[in-house]
């Protein structure tokens, strides 16, 4: 058992999670607080600030129901980027979060929410640490915590109770909406209540609401049920008893009676019981659905009319990548394009063109990112695009085309409406949203003169209006925490979908008299409000348990119900957990600066050291050996680093070593240094002759010997993010240098190499690969180009030169999700004087081993397929989500070298080989990490030989 929790931990943290870095150009600062070390850019001064109030504010609210306090920790925030998120990680322990908010937010501003969120993580692991049997932290350093983390407690756990967390402290939080539990509530109605184990760990198959949603369930659940501080004995058990692997069933169990499945059924029969009963309740609106009954779940999203029968909509499935489509009246569909990685709430269409905003990443740093907006005509295809140094989100362009406007968010996070012009994206006019508020999903006005928005602040969500000419805002609604999103204005009233009745549905404000009114009534929800050209139906997506469709209903059918606005929305169990609580957190963000900043040196902080443990491990093949490891991430992952000791047991030497990798500057170094003593043996003859002379007899012994090896290892590559649409691409140039010194000592043989060996290599990598669906086992389309060129131009030892170039070509088969991969590689040496050779630079037909040669030409293809989607569990150690079948055929050819008669000869040959593998995608039970199990039948008729191969990886860097 400690070997288990050993191997996860090394496997999962060797190396060490990295999200990516900020631009070189960056300089930081700092905030200490009692409880927290803010890192951040100097010119994110004021709102690192606030990060920080807010910190300290919700430091002792989210520790209460887990009674832990944690130990100060580092936040580190990344604001160059456009995407909203953050993350908690150990081993090193930090917090990393991305302050620029998002457009679908609900009404809590986001800065709040994420401190929540995040912080409860550190509670959850520091809490694992600090009770952790103190041997296990001497070993292990910080990844002692991190492997019990990993390794034991579910995905569904963590962040259920923080999502659970963030919703008792606030007014807000997901556990208020309804759309949080809308996907399982649809799942439970319209499908069934799924096994535990494809609740948790997914499905090919099926649509799974992810681990957030689940979560909240069974976390809120399980504490409206047993009580706010259930999780904290579940948490000490797994804790106290870090080698058990059954420690969390059981801490379970002694806290309710259930273990995990147990509890699972129990929450969801009563959430079945309690859903249905809601749903008898419910009179639908009577709706067309336009788009088409899908065979696997499918989401039409962003409808729009292009005329009164026509449509246009994004399509997302798990069976295809996104693609926008027209939706004829008869349901056919036609593609028109393919976006990339876009943003939610920033899609819009008039005029016959379809504007979006897409995430596009700097070329080389991962936390800088750009606001594309991308422009395309459903009748001449793509227009323009337009990449903004600026955050730019959510596009609105009036039914005419003429107008077009935005949301911008500047450095700090200050929102602003701006004013784009539709031909080409420049901005011609900026409107700031006053007192720190944030506007959401703006639309325009019929007329053309005003734009509806949606603002939020510090006591949630509202509607207003935006004068274009005199850039008055008019709040139309209070404030409340009630969920409202993406207005549109028709005649005298303003159509919006909200929270109010407990599922989301469309409600109409009068613009006149202030009156509100709800329109329709859903089963499970909707999204994305939109208008007929005459006005007389009105379009949007609806909600099923096999995604959004595109429906329409006639104006006839509309509810007019008059509705009173709500402060918030009474959901369970939020409501129950929440009381068992200490309450919303109060965050009145101060008026100046209340903690002293200083300069952060990246100098000063390149090294972090925050685990080791009582073995080597390699993390490039994660081979264990006996020595020391001596870990090292520096907070801004900027700097990794490893040091220690390899012990052979069977050599009985060993070798310090130090790796060190820098990724803060455009091109990323890796050195990679050891020195020790190598041995090895040789065979001696010793005769035993007579007094004639004559040799009578001869024994043959191995003797030892050793000598003394110092290896250094100098790599540099440049990778350029090259991602465009719906293609990633990557270019990346290298040079690496191998350094070997070969020292003798006083058992090394005499005719034994000293000396060096300098290897130089320079590589050209190159790939552009179709984005994959979630069904995808390769990219149906794609390349992978690689050249390689190695020498050894310096030290005492020439081994000629070799070259390589190879490459791989992805095709789609006669199927979807069928896959045809080719792979062709060549290669040429030229030997070196002395006759010695460089190593092989590409790859054989499989089931061949290497052998000496000039030249080397292979080509290995594949055709890739899935045969079932079983969702299967076997026994209670394996849960099997894809069983695949992969076929091939090899092929080699080369001019080799062998030795006749003392001189080297040259013969050409070619080889083969042929089979099939069947792996499956998998998870083992005790573990929450994905893994692939299988077995590999190769022939090789020129060898008249056979093969099976066990095929077996486990992906421990998912926990």
């Amino acid at each position: 058992m400690v070997f288990i929790l050993l191997i996860s931990s090394l496997t999962s943290y060797g190396q060490y999670y990295v999200n990516g870095q900020d631009p070189a150009s960056i300089h930081w600062g700092q905030i200490n607080t009692p409880n927290f070390q803010v890192i951040y850019p100097d010119d994110f001064e004021q709102k690192a600030q606030q990060v920080a109030y807010i910190l300290e504010k919700v430091y002792g609210y989210a520790s209460e129901t887990l009674q832990h306090q944690p130990r100060k920790i580092s936040v580190i925030l990344h604001t160059k980027t456009v995407h909203a998120n953050g993350f908690a990680a150990w081993a090193p322990a930090r917090v990393e979060m991305f302050p620029t908010p998002s457009q679908d937010i609900y009404p809590q501003k986001w800065l709040e929410q994420l401190a929540i969120h995040e912080f409860r993580h550190v509670v959850q692991i520091d809490k694992i640490g600090e009770e952790l049997p103190g041997i296990f932290k001497v070993i292990l350093g910080q990844q002692a915590a991190a492997a019990v983390v990993g390794a034991y407690l579910p995905f569904w756990f963590l962040e259920g109770d923080a999502v659970s967390t963030e919703t008792t402290l606030s007014h807000a939080g997901r556990g208020r909406l309804p759309s949080f539990e809308m996907p399982l509530r649809a799942q439970v109605l319209q499908k069934k209540i799924y096994s535990y184990d494809k609740a948790y760990l997914g499905s090919f198959k099926n649509f799974i609401p992810d681990h957030y949603e689940l979560g909240y369930q069974l976390v809120a659940g399980a504490r409206s049920r047993y009580g706010a501080d259930v999780w904290a004995g579940v948490l000490d058990r797994v804790a106290r008893q870090p080698l058990s692997l059954t420690a969390f069933d059981k801490g379970l169990k002694l806290a309710t009676g259930k273990n995990k499945i147990g509890m699972y059924h129990e929450i969801f029969n009563g959430l079945k019981a309690k859903w249905q009963h809601q749903d008898s309740l419910n009179e639908l609106t009577p709706v067309q659905v336009l788009s088409a009954k899908p065979k696997y779940f499918t989401s039409y999203r962003y409808p729009y009319y292009v005329n009164d029968s026509t449509v246009v909509a994004l399509k997302t499935s798990i069976d295809d990548i996104d693609r926008f489509v027209l939706i004829e009246p008869n349901g056919k569909e036609h593609k028109l394009v393919a976006p990339g990685p876009w943003f939610r709430e920033s899609v819009t269409y008039g005029n016959n063109r379809i504007y979006w905003v897409e995430q596009k990443s700097d070329v080389r740093w991962q936390h800088r990112e750009f606001s594309l907006l991308r422009v395309y005509d459903i009748n001449r295809g793509m227009v323009w695009q337009r990449r903004y140094q600026v955050k730019v989100l959510a596009p609105s362009v009036s039914k005419n085309g003429k107008q077009l406007c935005a949301v911008k968010v500047g450095s700090e996070n200050q929102s602003s409406i701006v004013l784009l012009s539709p031909e080409n994206g420049d901005i011609i006019k900026s409107f700031p949203a006053p007192d720190g508020q944030l506007f959401l999903t703006p639309s325009w006005s019929q007329d053309g003169k005003h734009i509806f928005t949606v603002v939020l602040g510090d006591k949630g969500k509202t509607l207003a209006e935006l004068n274009v000419a005199t850039g008055k805002l008019k709040t139309l609604m209070p404030f409340s925490y009630v969920e409202i999103r993406r207005p549109v204005q028709q005649g005298n009233y303003l159509f919006y979908a909200s929270a109010q009745t407990g599922i989301d549905n469309i409600f109409a404000l009068d613009l006149k008299t202030g009156e509100n009114f709800q329109v329709t009534s859903s089963r499970f929800g909707i999204r994305d409000i939109q208008f007929s050209p005459n006005g007389k139906k009105l379009l949007y997506a609806d909600y099923s348990a096999n995604g959004f469709r595109a429906v329409q209903a006639n104006e006839k059918s509309l509810l007019w119900k008059s509705s009173p606005q709500q402060e918030e929305v009474h959901m369970e169990p939020a409501q129950t957990i929440a009381r068992q609580g200490p309450g919303a957190v109060q965050l009145d963000e101060p008026d100046s600066a209340l903690y002293p900043s200083t300069k952060y040196s990246k100098l000063g902080h390149l090294f972090n050291i925050h685990s080791w443990a009582p073995v080597y491990v390699n993390t490039t093949d994660y081979t264990i050996h006996p020595g020391v490891s001596i870990m090292s991430q520096n907070k801004l992952s900027s700097m990794i680093a490893q040091f220690g000791y390899d012990y052979s047991v069977n050599d009985k030497e060993g070798k310090w070593y130090a790796n060190l990798e820098y990724e803060g500057w455009f091109p990323i170094f890796k050195l990679e240094t050891s020195f020790g003593k190598q041995k090895s043996q040789y065979y001696q003859v010793t005769n035993y002759t007579n007094q004639a002379g004559q040799v009578v007899r001869s024994d043959t012994s191995l003797v030892d010997f050793s000598w003394n090896q110092w290896n250094i290892d100098l790599d540099a590559r440049i990778p350029l993010d090259l991602s465009r649409g719906k293609w990633y691409r990557l270019l990346q140039p290298e040079a690496k240098m191998e350094f070997t010194g070969i020292q003798h000592n006083s058992t090394t043989p005499s005719q034994f190499f000293s000396g060096s060996i300098v290897p130089i290599t320079y590589r050209l990598y190159f790939h552009n690969l179709l984005r994959q669906s979630m069904r995808d086992l390769q990219p149906r389309w794609g390349q992978i180009v690689d050249f390689s060129f190695r020498h050894t131009p310096f030290g005492n030892l020439d081994y000629g030169t070799a070259w390589s170039a190879e490459g791989y070509e992805y095709l789609p088969g006669f199927f979807r999700h069928h896959g045809i991969r080719v792979y062709g590689g060549y290669q040429r040496k030229e030997l070196s004087a002395t006759g010695n050779m460089l190593s092989d630079l590409i790859l054989y037909p499989r089931g061949y081993k290497s052998f000496s040669n000039r030249q080397l030409f292979t080509l290995r293809t594949d055709y890739t397929l899935p045969l079932l989607y079983p969702d299967w569990n076997l026994g209670r150690w394996i849960y099997l989500k894809r069983i695949n079948l992969r076929g091939f055929y090899d092929y080699g050819w080369t001019e080799a070298l062998a030795s006749q008669n003392n001189q080297t000869i040259n013969y050409n040959f070619s080889f083969q080989s042929y089979g099939a593998e069947v792996t499956t995608n998998c998870h083992f039970l005790r573990f929450k990490a994905p893994a692939n199990l299988g077995v590999r039948y190769s022939y090789m008729p020129d060898l008249n030989d056979y093969r099976f191969d066990v095929l077996f990886s486990i992906n421990f860097s998912a926990l």
